[in-house]
């Protein structure tokens, strides 16, 4: 069903006969309404009937705007026969108001009154049920009064729906205002912790505030208002003025991290004039609220033609080609690009919910890259490494256990933020929603890939890295890894072979997940840069001596190629060669960096050579031991072989039926969890803490549990033990544990634990439904007891 063929109201009247509530979904009650001015008892028999636009200012027919006072809004529904248990969800509704069917009162918000000494004023959103109707209309009034507010009537829409889509509009609604809220707190501690390390910074405590700041007042101006379900209703003029300081605060903290950033005295004049428009709205607190709030309004205006001008810093940076510019030139314009949005609802020039918090969140995600780039050139300032060795090495295990930390903690809500993306991606959504939700999912998982990708790069600077070296099948490894791009591009268009120069070893002893980390990261960026053409891997092994021999590995492609000004910078972290180009080269930057000192890190090699526009050919190679004696075990994947770890099935409960028990302490994370259980047709046990979690083991008997390692009151691991050696538990379960901690170190402490497996967080919805199918294969027998 288009937007267009929803029903609008006309002379009052919204005919709603042909309305399938069950299938067409909800219906916003849009359009012209009778209005009643300075009337609470109107009459039906009037000769002169008015009518005013909803959502939108309270106007006459001449769309004549009515002043602040009171007023009746009436409508009549005509609805199809047998629609019975009807839900009404209101908007925001200046400034006090009563809902009434049939002229029955169903909920009041504040109180509404003939002055404004009598009125009290809220803005609460809420979702009741309406009784059933008799003859199939309904008859809604709403008495509103507004003597807090210049623009008064009704800013957003009223939605009529069935109990199940008015419910899911709730909780859609309110959940995105949680994930925005959570986003942007997550951010602002982050980037605090950072500011408290590295005070010479300023960049992370201004970001910090931004995003705290937009956090905080996305209470009072969200789409559901939350902070006004939970405060008296008398202190509505209290909340318009706390809303006027904390705009301007944001503000100022906006200009202040556009100013630390583009410090040149050129630009003093833009920032001194945002900083005069800014604290204009500080002489009009002691107005009355009326003409504050007019002037908070005019301010709001004010202030974005005041932004308009921090896009000449922000704009020259692009020219000059400063690092990260681009991206903050489009995370400023997607900010004022909602903010305006924001300014037409205020006006009632527009019946859409606020959308600037949106604008902050893409603001905030989108500068994660930005920023981090700075931090990482803090850790690599010159000055520094000159210090003495016994300083140098106590800074670098200090970066290691703090990035190792904050790692860690930004997991543990980003597994909330990337679950419930998912969840609200699998939703009927707008085309507007659709594309807000994947600039928001784009974001956040570069944001993870940053923190994945320096975690990796500190252990290798700090020295910490440890190789595992084990006997591997090369050629069983080499084929996996290619297969997996194979399976991941169009074959009608790229080609990627493997090639044998001569006999491989049949077994290598190396680090098989670094070993493979070096080959993806290189193949990664041949298809990336190759939309069309050839790659090869070219595979030659020379004998050293009796066991040993050198491996020597080619990626060859034919593609764009390197510009030769920029070959130099290709192994530096967070540099981009190819920055300039769309959205499928986005990355962070440290893949090439990561891999040269990977390879380093196996005492080898590597070199690139490439022509622009032609196509680049990248060489590592490194010494290892090697056997060439076969296997009955040595198999070679093929492509039809290759598991995609990608999918997940809505009816894997039927095919295995298992009790699954989720123990994890954070509130959000149970949420995601139970929620793509859910979704995989499980209905999870849950469980908050370790002694809850024993019990339930021993009383329930799961076939698997997936076990968080850090608990308030027993640690997974502690648990783990306990339930190994219990004798009171007759059947044991596979324990997988869960953690935002990804170093290898904690991977294998689990395991030693009596864990059979091991999960990092954010958990996706591909990899619970991967966990489960493996452990179910293996019929469920733990692998420690």
């Amino acid at each position: 069903m288009n937007v267009v063929d929803i029903p609008v109201a006309k002379k009052a009247v919204l005919d709603l006969r042909g309305w399938n509530f069950e299938t067409m979904g909800n219906v916003p009650l849009n359009g012209e309404w009778r209005i009643d001015w300075e009337n609470w008892n109107p009459k039906e028999d009037l000769a002169n009937v008015d009518y005013t636009v909803v959502p939108g200012h309270w106007t006459n027919s001449k769309s004549e705007r009515y002043p602040i006072g009171y007023a009746t809004l009436s409508l009549t529904i005509l609805l199809s026969e047998n629609t019975k248990n009807l839900y009404l969800q209101n908007g925001i509704t200046r400034n006090a108001f009563e809902i009434l069917i049939e002229n029955n009162s169903i909920y009041q918000s504040g109180t509404i009154g003939k002055s404004y000494s009598s009125e009290i004023p809220n803005l609460n959103i809420q979702t009741f049920a309406l009784p059933d109707s008799k003859d199939q209309r309904i008859h809604l009034s709403l008495k509103i009064s507004c003597f807090h507010y210049h623009v008064c009537g009704v800013a957003t829409p009223y939605t009529l729906g069935s109990h199940i889509g008015i419910n899911k509009l709730f909780l859609e609604t309110l959940s995105r205002d949680l994930f925005v809220f959570a986003s942007l707190l997550t951010l602002a501690f982050f980037h605090f912790v950072l500011y408290l390390f590295w005070r010479d910074e300023k960049t992370h405590i201004y970001f910090a505030t931004v995003c705290f700041l937009a956090a905080v007042r996305l209470l009072s101006i969200g789409e559901t208002r939350i902070i006004y379900n939970y405060l008296p209703a008398g202190i509505y003029e209290t909340i318009v003025r706390i809303n006027g300081i904390t705009f301007v605060l944001l503000y100022l903290a906006f200009v202040l991290y556009v100013k630390e950033i583009y410090n040149s005295p050129k630009y003093n004049f833009i920032y001194r004039i945002n900083y005069v428009i800014a604290f204009l709205l500080f002489f009009a607190l002691p107005l009355d609220i009326i003409p504050f709030s007019k002037f908070l309004a005019a301010h709001l205006v004010l202030s974005l033609l005041g932004l308009l001008g921090l896009l000449y810093p922000i704009i020259h940076g692009v020219i000059l080609k400063k690092p990260g510019s681009k991206f903050f030139l489009f995370s400023v314009i997607a900010t004022m690009v909602l903010f305006s949005l924001d300014i037409l609802t205020e006006f009632a020039k527009r019946g859409i919910p606020y959308l600037a918090q949106y604008g902050f969140l893409v603001f905030g995600l989108s500068q994660a890259l930005f920023i981090a780039e700075r931090m990482i050139e803090n850790f690599r300032n010159k000055e520094r490494l000159k210090q003495e060795k016994e300083t140098a090495e106590a800074k670098v295990s200090f970066k290691t256990s703090f990035l190792s930390t904050m790692s860690h903690e930004i997991r543990t809500p980003m597994n909330g933020i990337l679950g419930m993306t998912q969840i609200l991606q699998q939703t009927e959504l707008t085309e507007e929603q659709k594309e807000y939700l994947n600039l928001i999912k784009f974001s956040g998982d570069n944001l993870l890939l940053l923190v994945n990708d320096i975690l990796d790069l500190t252990k290798l600077e700090s020295g910490q890295f440890e190789l595992h070296l084990e006997p591997i099948s090369l050629q069983r490894l080499l084929y996996d890894c290619i297969n997996i791009f194979k399976t991941q591009s169009d074959k009608n268009k790229l080609k990627i072979e493997l090639e044998f120069v001569n006999e491989p070893p049949t077994f290598l002893v190396t680090d098989q997940r670094r070993f493979a980390q070096i080959l993806t990261n290189l193949l990664s960026n041949a298809v990336k840069f190759t939309e069309e053409g050839s790659i090869f891997v070219i595979v030659e092994s020379t004998p050293i001596d009796e066991k040993k021999i050198r491996l020597q590995i080619s990626v060859k492609d034919t593609g764009i190629g390197i510009p030769e000004e920029r070959m130099g910078n290709l192994f530096q972290p967070f540099s981009q060669v190819h920055s300039h180009l769309t959205e499928k080269t986005v990355g962070t930057g440290l893949g090439l960096a990561i891999t040269k000192k990977l390879i380093e890190e196996m005492g080898g090699s590597i070199s690139a050579q490439s022509i622009y526009g032609r196509g680049s050919n990248f060489t590592f190679q490194f010494e290892a031991e090697a056997s060439f004696e076969s296997s009955e075990n040595d198999l070679i994947s093929t492509p039809n072989e290759l598991v995609k770890k990608t999918n997940w099935d809505s009816k894997l409960a039927e095919k295995y039926p298992l009790k699954i028990l989720i123990a994890d302490d954070d509130p959000i994370n149970q949420k995601v969890s139970s929620l793509f259980l859910k979704k995989l047709g499980y209905s999870a046990l849950q469980s908050e803490n370790g002694e809850k979690t024993l019990d339930m083991i021993r009383t329930h008997l799961p076939d698997l549990v997936f076990l968080d390692i850090q608990m308030p009151d027993m640690d997974g691991i502690t648990v783990t033990r306990f339930v190994r050696k219990s004798k009171t538990i007759p059947k044991q379960p596979v324990i997988v544990a869960l953690t935002a901690n990804v170093l290898e170190e904690e991977k294998q402490r689990c395991l030693s634990g009596g864990m059979d497996d091991f999960m990092t967080k954010p958990l996706l919805l591909h990899d619970l439904d991967f966990m489960i199918r493996k452990w179910a294969k293996n019929n469920l027998t733990p692998s420690n007891h």
